[in-house]
């Protein structure tokens, strides 16, 4: 699906940030080495919808949502999947994780790409989810 507009955009950004963090309540539990980054990581997440939703409706006006369309954003280019088989271990979960952030951080970065002429607070903050999210692949592939 296209998201044709900062709306779509937004939703998106919540079935995706709740997604991730579903995964990371769930997989947090079962694996003792990844319980504090992995509940950390799943109160950012929501973190980072939350401050999407405040920034939008910080700066948004009917004209700027009614002219501006994100041509180039597909909802089928950042999905994932975020379930493992019960008996997964601690390198199927890390290498899942590895690819929801992947996935993440490319749509925050070419959201931030597309409404750059939007405005600015809402590139600058995805620029921002983008960069933490290539922190945390950093930190799985330690």
């Amino acid at each position: 699906m296209k998201l044709n507009t900062m709306a779509a955009v937004m939703s998106f950004v919540t079935k995706l940030e709740n997604d991730a963090a579903l995964f990371y309540q769930g997989w947090a539990a079962k694996f003792e080495e990844l319980e504090d980054i992995f509940s950390a990581w799943s109160k950012e997440n929501k973190t980072f919808e939350k401050r999407v939703k405040q920034t939008y409706f910080g700066v948004i006006t009917d004209a700027i949502e009614s002219t501006f369309s994100f041509g180039r954003l597909d909802t089928t280019d950042y999905e994932f999947d975020s379930d493992l088989p019960e008996g997964a271990n601690l390198q199927d979960v890390k290498k899942m994780a590895m690819e929801i952030e992947a996935t993440l951080t490319n749509f925050y970065f070419e959201a931030a790409q597309q409404s750059e002429g939007l405005m600015a607070d809402l590139p600058r903050l995805f620029k921002h989810i983008a960069n933490k999210r290539e922190d945390r692949l950093t930190k799985l592939s330690l």
